[in-house]
């Protein structure tokens, strides 16, 4: 089996070793190249991709795992940069068919849009959260109400993302 400097040297900026796992940092332009690099080298399992983000640095990383089906600890992984203002990468949901679940839990939790993805609809968060609002944000907040009822229970506390000040609905005083 090459190496990934070997599968992918020409694709990636560069390549770190992380904590025992090979890491190829590439450009969100050449990702699919180097996904696919990596399928047609035998990579054949996506196991999970993460988001990570660093607001000091103005950036998401956005991390793919990948290992064999034939040798699992045989671990490697794609890291993308992306502007956190502006967070695109090119989906390769066609190219590893277990993106398309994962692809969907990173745009709605980061806000990362999977250009080319077919179904950005959200997976996890109710249907009428609010617009721009990502809970895997390092700036998500969320006010805590009370929740009461008429039972014998401990308290329990219901979470609310809070709102910018221009998001906030208006008061009705009529």
């Amino acid at each position: 089996m090459p190496s990934l400097e070997e599968l992918l040297g020409g694709i990636a900026a560069r390549i770190e070793e992380r904590q025992g796992v090979t890491v190829a940092i590439v450009q969100p332009e050449r990702l699919r190249e180097a996904a696919e690099t990596l399928r047609d080298a035998g990579y054949d399992y996506l196991l999970m991709i993460s988001g990570v983000d660093e607001p000091k640095q103005g950036r998401i990383r956005v991390v793919y795992h990948f290992t064999r089906a034939e040798n699992p600890s045989d671990l490697v992984a794609l890291e993308v940069h992306v502007p956190r203002d502006n967070p695109r990468v090119p989906t390769i949901s066609d190219v590893y068919p277990a993106a398309q679940l994962q692809e969907r839990e990173e745009h709605e939790m980061l806000g990362i849009v999977f250009e080319g993805n077919p179904d950005l609809r959200h997976l996890l968060l109710p249907e009428d959260w609010p617009e721009n609002v990502y809970p895997l944000r390092k700036d998500f907040r969320v006010v805590e109400e009370p929740f009461t009822t008429t039972k014998q229970s401990k308290p329990v506390w219901v979470l609310k993302p809070e709102l910018k000040p221009e998001e906030q609905p208006a008061k009705d005083n009529s």
